[in-house]
């Protein structure tokens, strides 16, 4: 009978777990953070750190763009995390949980429809379209006496 109760218990617990969201509020400065700071990075773990800290003791970062040069960052990853980095000052990175919303939760009434003005009608176009009028020629160059210029005295 205990067997049964523990599971029901964990699964009736992983629901609130999930109802958090972890995030990342202020910067994370990549020549002076410590590892544990460098691993608050959404997607930077143990090996990541390791390899940032040993890219930084050879030549310190000038620009946050460099960070795509370690290994398993690439620019994706760097567009997602520009916001939280910098090269210099102090590093004020804090993860902050919040909780999202519950789904159950009734949320916001509906808009109104949306009011449309009737369509006015039109007839349906015809499937060949008309032939089309041949344009006139025009005369060939030089007419004689269209030229002004070659008019004697």
């Amino acid at each position: 009978m205990r067997a049964l109760l523990v599971p029901v218990v964990v699964c009736c617990a992983l629901p609130a777990a999930a109802a958090t969201k972890r995030q990342l509020e202020g910067v994370v400065n990549i020549n002076t953070a410590s590892p544990d700071e460098l691993q608050l990075l959404s997607g930077i773990g143990p090996a990541k750190v390791r390899n940032i800290v040993a890219y930084r003791t050879k030549h310190p970062f000038r620009t946050i763009e460099e960070l795509v040069r370690i290994k398993g960052i690439g620019r994706k990853m760097f567009r997602r995390l520009r916001l939280h980095l910098a090269v210099s000052g102090p590093t004020t990175a804090q993860q902050v949980i919040r909780a999202e919303p519950d789904p159950t939760a009734p949320g916001p009434p509906p808009p109104p429809p949306l009011l449309r003005r009737p369509v006015p009608w039109l007839p349906p176009r015809p499937a060949v379209p008309p032939p089309r009028r041949a344009l006139p020629r025009p005369p060939p160059f030089p007419v004689a006496g269209a030229n002004h210029c070659l008019r004697g005295p």
